[in-house]
């Protein structure tokens, strides 16, 4: 196979639009390779030489036949060149109709369309065969040169040829395959039927190809439309969410200053400082105190899980007694368990421990917020025990560190709500008659500190016999010694759709 039938073959014509809206090319129908071998075979077949140009006038496959010597012979002097190539653009080029000597032969080219005979100025003679296929000119087939039966000298013009050495000719054009026009016209619908052949299975094939290339591109235009459209979308929804907690920070910060004020003045009238009150207007007074500290515990949460979303919480470390952070917390939220009825067991190490570095109020937060959910979901009589672990090698971290965790005899977590505990604003029990109320940050903010401080946090829990978080920590966090550490935004996987 030529250089020229390979580089035709490597290159297409570019397209637009759908391959059933658009007329198709002999680069596209033929596969190079395959149709090289046939057309080489079929040359050496019929000893005459064969070449296919697609419309474009590029080579797409080119067989030598038996005039390689004598056209070759003409081809070394510079008359015979110049003549050569003049007759070869006028078949690979020109029209394809009766001018410049051309004769149309009689019948019809196998591929539709009319036969040419154009004669060589040497004598010799091709037939120019065009290639139609669904009524569209694809290209063309030059069969030739051969030697017709009638041939009984070589041209008179060829003797014109300067330079050129005729008894040599003479003798080179013996070899030129010599054919009457009835074996020209089987040869060239032999090769005619071969390559219809040919161009149906490939336009079979590359129909195909393209449809499911062009059915795989809408796709992908549809999943690039889509996902843009999600993008946008997802850029709203973040916008909005900075919003809500730009908004929850706002309103929780001004409600705390006239909260405590009332707390505080509900306080003062409590102790007679603005006079005695009956025991009934005592216990009311006490019930707003009460009821407005639940109240200002509430807009705390918010306004720290707020905070947290928006990446604002930062970590102030420092070398930290747990053991003493753990009962200070346990003492805060003792008076809440006595009034149940509740037994609290603290169970610490034997020995003192060395200190760990820790944001010592979020850590007490973490365990403050702990024990309080247990003390709010563990019903009256119920037990709760604290245990902090003894420094050691924590499988879960590979680092040195310690467990606090926190069991209870409650109500228990059902298993398909466990791992969505843990994210903001989520109620196991969402109903309006929930028993138990809170906003359902306690966890959420728990979860937020402690990855903050490199640990993890996991429950188990047994459906109405109880629950058990553990808090999985690093003796010294890995960002500890690098400056001031922010604890990220959370990323909830499976977020509430009910959240808002």
């Amino acid at each position: 196979m030529s250089a020229d039938k390979a580089g035709a073959a490597g290159s297409g014509p570019e397209h637009a639009g759908s391959v059933l809206q658009r007329k198709l090319s002999l680069v596209d129908l033929l596969d190079p390779v395959t149709f090289g071998d046939v057309v080489d075979s079929l040359g050496e077949l019929y000893r005459v030489g064969i070449r296919v140009l697609d419309e474009r006038g590029r080579t797409l496959a080119d067989a030598k036949g038996s005039n390689g010597d004598f056209c070759g012979f003409v081809n070394a002097s510079g008359d015979g060149r110049t003549l050569c190539s003049a007759l070869l653009a006028r078949l690979s080029e020109g029209p394809l109709t009766p001018t410049q000597g051309a004769q149309v032969l009689p019948g019809v080219s196998p591929l539709g369309g009319e036969l040419l005979a154009q004669p060589c100025f040497s004598g010799l003679r091709y037939v120019v065969m065009p290639v139609l296929w669904e009524g569209d000119l694809l290209g063309r087939v030059v069969f030739g040169p051969f030697a017709p039966e009638e041939l009984g000298d070589l041209s008179a013009s060829l003797g014109e040829v300067q330079g050129l050495e005729l008894e040599r000719a003479h003798e080179l054009v013996t070899h030129v395959r010599r054919m009457p026009d009835s074996k020209v016209m089987k040869m060239l619908a032999h090769f005619g039927q071969v390559l219809a052949a040919l161009l149906a299975a490939g336009q079979k094939s590359y129909l195909a190809g393209q449809l499911h290339l062009e059915a795989m591109l809408e796709t992908q235009r549809e999943l690039e439309s889509q996902n843009a459209q999600l993008l946008r979308l997802n850029q709203r929804l973040k916008e909005a969410d900075r919003m809500k907690s730009s908004f929850l920070g706002t309103v929780s910060h001004e409600l705390r200053t006239p909260l405590a004020s009332i707390i505080g003045y509900s306080e003062m009238l409590c102790e007679g400082l603005v006079g005695t009150l009956n025991p009934e207007q005592t216990q009311f007074v006490r019930t707003i105190i009460d009821k407005g500290n639940t109240l200002l515990k509430l807009i705390s949460s918010i306004l720290d899980m707020s905070q947290i979303e928006a990446g604002k919480v930062r970590l102030a470390f420092e070398w930290v007694d747990v053991q003493e952070l753990v009962e200070s917390a346990i003492t805060s939220v003792s008076p809440q368990a006595q009034r149940k009825g509740l037994t609290v067991k603290v169970q610490l190490p034997s020995v003192v421990q060395p200190r760990v570095v820790a944001d010592r109020e979020k850590l007490r937060q973490v365990v403050v917020n702990l024990v309080a959910n247990a003390v709010k979901f563990t019903p009256a009589g119920g037990r709760i025990e604290v245990r902090l672990s003894e420094l050691g090698s924590q499988v879960e971290l590979g680092v040195a560190g310690y467990r606090i965790e926190v069991e209870d005899t409650g109500v228990g977590i059902p298993e398909d709500q466990r791992e969505r505990i843990f994210q903001s604003f989520y109620q196991v029990d969402d109903s309006p008659t929930r028993e138990y109320g809170g906003a359902g940050l306690g966890l959420a903010i728990v979860k937020s500190y402690v990855e903050g401080h490199g640990g993890q946090v996991a429950v188990r829990s047994e459906l109405g016999r109880g629950s058990c978080f553990r808090v999985v920590l690093p003796k010294e966090p890995p960002q500890s010694g690098q400056g001031p550490a922010y604890i990220p935004p959370p990323i909830d996987m499976d977020p509430d759709p009910d959240r808002f």
